[in-house]
């Protein structure tokens, strides 16, 4: 392993602005882990602390004080939250509700970035760049976030331009692996009404891996990452605020794709695979990843009237990713799976009617809107190349192929191709929403919150084709299935489906002792949208009926000695049908395939906190933290597909009473956090750690296929430099080496695990100016 050298010159630096250090009159400092935080979780501006749901929200300063960059490290600060990044796509589960997304079927946990909705789970691993906040919502979200919250929602509100004064912060952090990130973030105001803000950042790094790729045994390229966020915002009156922006992303490497078959089926064994675990290893596909269209423009207006406000927002959002995927996780000639085209492209609109306390009655608050989105997504070419194939017996190295798919593979054969089948599989959705929301004060200490959305959804089959490649570059299209699967009642061949569905919501808030301390239960149902299973070689696509969850929620949220302590709790009760969960095998008609498990249940308890230790004795000494609790179980998942003990795909096997994927029993968090004020600046060191019991990546609970339990303790220290607004910090990221995975990829060949960073330090610097 490579390690950035640090230590010596960060001493030099902190040396040189210390010399002076605990000067007998330091400047007054605030630990940034004390913080009060305005959320607009029910699309208004509300104290985190004051609104009725399991809401975590982090300001800037806050994240800069846990090390948290980007949204995979989230988990380590949110009870009951698990984020990984694997083959390209961020995978979000919020108290075990959640979706092993890839192009083929929304995320359970919806993610908006500045009130837009992001439909595409790939590449959301981003940098998170100079934010304002992030808000983490637990539990569905039906009402006010709509489609696809059935776990919760995850809302980033970047900074917007400020009119008043012409200000920025350049920040540079060089770590192990020869990690460099570099972000400006700058305000520029034009006029006393017209400002634009410019987020660019750029960044490289090696990967964990050691090993080589494709036939010329090439050493794997770095992962390079650039990007940039423009927003303009414009107040031509005191009653008008029109805010619009651009963001766009690239990237290119192998990391995403790479991943080592640590534990080879049946099949990969008989065609002679061997383990590679850990970090170093050799694939034979010439793996890659590249984003270079993932371009967003988006915009909000806000009106101010004397009976209500009004906001509208809009988004056009394009995203195409192309790669290649080692199959079989070997240095074997055996299969690969080549993206050349993965993309989606997607339009939403939303107005809102909000109440603005300016007329109507003082005792109540209400919300009205509509939503409208657009989108095709999935794979416009996607190539899988299969070698060893017995086209005479239709074995695979022994074991016997479906008919269908001996007899694509036997026509390849005859028309001469060169052995790859071209597929392609787009879905398209058209949906829109009405919703409504409101909370009634009927006394000092009693308010009741009425919600409903309905909404429309139709999903329809875009494209989905079946050829082969000729040897001369062109195609042969064997097969169209673009208007061959049926809809939600059965009927053959539409294609298309349409589902209406109502999504109600009733909340009880008591304040019965103080202001300060909030209790609230709650009733909610939500839905996410249904998909097709478009990538299909040999079968007809299949339907994959919407997942539904239906929610019982009761909270505490406190606050005691002016802030200085901060307790908040709840339990819950999830039942779900139709959970949507994916499979990958040769044999199950297509590649990638989703299956709804009919029914699950989750129950659930946490609480997270707060509290300044010991303030008359030691200043600024901070002790905050968490913990997640989960009961799942499988109530209804027979007749499911999957994998056997020995890897072998099934259609016919039985998940009932088995613990729903990525649902730890017990997980948390801990941080300690102390700052020193000096009398030109600040010492701040922070000291924290994760932990997650072991839990399942396949609903079918394989133990090759467990996550063992494992802590991860990071630690910090920084100093703030105040004459030139210059923070310095030093970290460490996973100090006891802990080895676990971000994730698995499953095929018939074997398990390939993707491998999360061991043992990790980094340099910081950010100056504001």
């Amino acid at each position: 392993m490579r390690v950035f050298k640090s230590t010596s010159a960060f001493a030099a630096v902190v040396s040189l602005f210390c010399s002076d250090v605990l000067a007998q009159n330091p400047a007054p400092v605030k630990n940034r882990l004390i913080e009060e935080v305005i959320v607009t979780s029910q699309k208004r501006e509300q104290d985190v602390q004051d609104v009725p749901l399991a809401v975590l929200a982090f300001s800037g300063d806050r994240l800069d004080a846990m090390g948290i960059t980007e949204q995979t490290d989230l988990q380590r600060i949110t009870p009951g939250l698990n984020v990984t990044s694997q083959v390209s796509y961020v995978v979000t589960f919020l108290r075990g509700v959640g979706t092993d997304a890839v192009t083929a079927a929304d995320p359970s946990v919806a993610t908006y970035i500045d009130d837009i909705y992001y439909p595409f789970a790939s590449n959301l691993a981003q940098n998170f760049g100079a934010v304002e906040r992030i808000e983490v919502l637990k539990g569905p979200q039906g009402t006010l976030f709509g489609r696809n919250a059935t776990g919760g929602a995850i809302n980033v509100h970047t900074k917007d331009p400020d009119f008043d004064e012409f200000y920025g912060e350049f920040l540079s952090n060089r770590g192990s692996y020869n990690y460099q990130l570099d972000r400006l973030y700058t305000n520029i105001p034009i006029t006393d009404s017209f400002a634009i803000n410019l987020s660019a950042m750029y960044q490289v790094t090696d990967l964990l891996y050691e090993g080589t790729r494709g036939l010329d045994k090439d050493p794997f390229p770095k992962d390079r990452t650039r990007g940039y966020r423009i927003k303009a915002r414009w107040q031509p009156s005191d009653y008008v605020d029109i805010n619009l922006a651009t963001f766009k992303l690239r990237l290119n490497g192998a990391g995403a794709n790479v991943a080592f078959n640590a534990d080879p089926s049946e099949l990969g064994r008989l065609n002679g695979i061997e383990a590679q675990t850990g970090y170093k290893g050799s694939i034979d596909a010439p793996v890659y990843t590249q984003t270079e269209d993932n371009t967003v423009y988006y915009g909000d207006i806000k009106l101010n009237t004397p009976w209500f406000d009004i906001k509208l927002v809009g988004s056009d959002q394009r995203m195409d990713t192309a790669g290649v995927r080692d199959f079989d996780g070997s240095p074997e000639a055996i299969s690969t799976f080549d993206t050349p085209s993965q993309y989606i492209d997607a339009q939403s609109a939303e107005i809102q009617l909000l109440s603005n306390g300016e007329s109507g009655p003082s005792w109540m608050q209400w919300i009205v809107g509509g939503y409208y989105f657009e989108g095709v997504n999935g794979f416009e070419t996607l190539n899988f190349i299969v070698n060893g194939i017995d086209l005479g017996a239709g074995q695979l190295a022994g074991i016997q192929l479906p008919d269908a798919f001996t007899n694509i593979l036997n026509q390849a054969n005859v028309l001469g191709v060169d052995g790859a089948i071209n597929l392609s599989g787009l879905t398209g959705t058209d949906s829109y929403a009405f919703f409504a929301q409101t909370t009634f004060t009927l006394t000092d200490w009693l308010d009741i919150t009425l919600g409903a959305r309905q909404q429309v959804e139709e999903k329809y089959i875009y494209r989905s084709t079946v050829g082969l490649n000729n040897q001369d570059g062109s195609q042969t299209q064997i097969a169209d299935n673009s208007n061959r699967a049926t809809d939600s009642d059965g009927n053959p061949h539409p294609a298309r489906d349409e589902q209406k569905s109502f999504s109600p919501k009733v909340s009880f808030e008591f304040r019965p002792l103080e202001q300060d301390m909030l209790f609230y239960l709650s009733w909610q149902e939500a839905v996410k949208s249904a998909a097709y299973n478009t990538v299909a070689i040999y079968d007809e696509p299949d339907y994959v009926a919407q997942e539904e969850i239906t929610a019982w929620e009761l909270g505490m949220k406190s606050t005691f000695f002016d802030g200085t302590v901060r307790f908040n709790a709840a339990v819950f009760d999830y039942d779900l049908a139709n959970l949507q969960t994916p499979y990958i095998s040769l044999f199950a008609g297509g590649v990638i395939a989703f299956q709804n498990a009919g029914a699950a249940k989750i129950r659930g308890a946490e609480f997270d906190g707060m509290v300044v230790l010991l303030p008359k004795l030691i200043d600024n000494l901070v002790l905050s933290g968490g913990m997640s609790y989960l009961d799942s179980e499988y109530l209804d998942f027979d007749n499911a597909s999957g994998f056997d003990d020995d890897g072998n795909f099934q259609e016919d096997l039985n998940f009932t009473g088995n613990q729903v994927i990525r649902s730890p029993e017990v997980s948390g968090n801990i941080a300690l956090s102390k700052t020193w004020g000096l009398s030109n600046g600040e010492i701040e060191t922070t000291i924290d750690a994760y932990y997650t019991d072991s839990f399942y990546y396949e609903p079918s609970n394989r133990q090759n296929t467990v996550q063992d339990e494992y802590w991860l303790v990071g630690a910090r220290v920084s100093f703030l430099y105040s004459p030139w607004d210059l923070r310095i910090t030093g970290s460490v990221k996973n100090l006891l080496d802990e080895f676990y995975t971000n994730g698995i990829f499953v095929t018939d060949y074997g398990v390939q695990p993707s491998l999360a960073p061991p043992r990790t330090y980094s340099v910081q610097a950010v100056v504001n100016f």
